[in-house]
């Protein structure tokens, strides 16, 4: 393989915010819809929320262009563009968190969300897009009992198929971990997937807490893990994904540079590293830009930027035969990639 790896190879993405993949273009579509300015000055104004000085800024960045989705239409042309962004880098699958608790706050019923970029997803995968899956993301700094609304929220909504888990975001160092431990205990009896932010702002106590109080069965993030030799031990023996996102650490100053970037001593540590965008339109990337990014900032070579690849499939939370066969179309492309060079 000659060319930098990814291109056309299927890939599956598993750590992506719907809101956060809403582009300006279409944020100011919206506006349009409710009747709102939407010329130059609100281009101007909401164009500042897609640049962030440091993590604080960013989560208010993130809940600003929250208040912008206003109605369970907004939603379903959030995941029709999403859906379409994910074509052009042949996502097959992708995991997306939806912060429906955010908007219950604001009056819109959970339900009417969930019927909307259900359909919205339903549409995109007939018309030969990738098959969406979501999960819903609470925020951790409104503590324990919003969470357990949420976890009862994904029960109900699971039974379509579409709403898979639940996972929490937001400010790691708002409630102890422990406060959550009932809700995820709950959300398992329930048969729903769990997965946490942690080890992104906050250190490697945190991603403890989340293997050892939380039992996620992955993590959001993860990258901070590195300050522990121990503890990248423990999630390369368990097999513990982590779902690193490299462009919105930097975008964030998560990380300082990509010199300093944590994900390849990360994977040459034995580590489960797999490859996200978090919130592509907020970071100005891609999936296939994180792929590149990779290679060519990241130090990575060709064989490792494959195998983070295949990570992140054999990752998901596909049933076991979904998930081969995802693998099965991987490895064969990689095959004839390889045999073409």
């Amino acid at each position: 393989m000659s060319a930098p790896p990814g291109g056309d190879l299927p890939k599956a993405e598993i750590h992506l915010h719907l809101e956060g993949s809403i582009d300006l273009d279409t944020l100011l579509e919206l506006r349009a819809r409710h009747g709102d300015d939407a010329g130059p000055e609100a281009r101007r104004r909401l164009g500042a929320l897609y640049r962030h000085r440091d993590f604080p800024d960013f989560l208010a960045h993130f809940r600003d262009l929250c208040g912008e989705l206003r109605a369970p239409e907004d939603f379903a042309l959030a995941t029709t563009r999403l859906a379409a962004r994910l074509v052009r880098d042949n996502v097959r699958h992708a995991e997306v968190m939806c912060s429906v608790g955010i908007f219950a706050r604001r009056g819109l019923p959970p339900r009417e969300i969930l019927d909307a970029i259900g359909a919205a997803a339903a549409a995109a995968e007939a018309g030969g897009g990738p098959r969406l899956r979501f999960l819903l993301d609470g925020v951790r700094q409104w503590g324990p009992g919003a969470f357990e609304e949420l976890v009862e929220i994904a029960a109900a909504s699971a039974h379509g198929g579409r709403v898979i888990g639940v996972g929490i975001g937001g400010d790691e160092s708002a409630w102890r971990a422990a406060e959550f431990a009932a809700a995820y205990r709950e959300a398992r009896r329930l048969g729903l997937r769990t997965t946490a932010h942690a080890g992104e702002f906050q250190g490697p106590r945190s991603v403890w807490e989340a293997i050892e109080v939380l039992e996620v069965e992955r993590i959001g993030h993860g990258v901070r893990a590195l300050e522990d030799a121990v503890l990248v031990r423990t999630l390369a023996r368990h097999r513990l994904p982590l779902e690193c996102c490299p462009t919105s650490n930097i975008a964030t100053r998560v990380v300082a540079s990509w010199e300093s970037h944590p994900i390849a001593a990360l994977h040459r540590g034995g580590a489960l590293v797999t490859v996200n965008s978090d919130d592509p339109a907020l970071f100005g990337t891609s999936l296939g830009g994180e792929w590149r990014a990779l290679g060519e900032r990241l130090g990575l070579s060709r064989d490792e930027v494959l195998a983070i690849g295949r990570n992140t499939i054999a990752a998901t939370f596909l049933d076991e035969g979904g998930r081969a066969a995802l693998l099965g179309d991987y490895d064969e492309a990689v095959t004839r990639a390889e045999g073409s060079a």
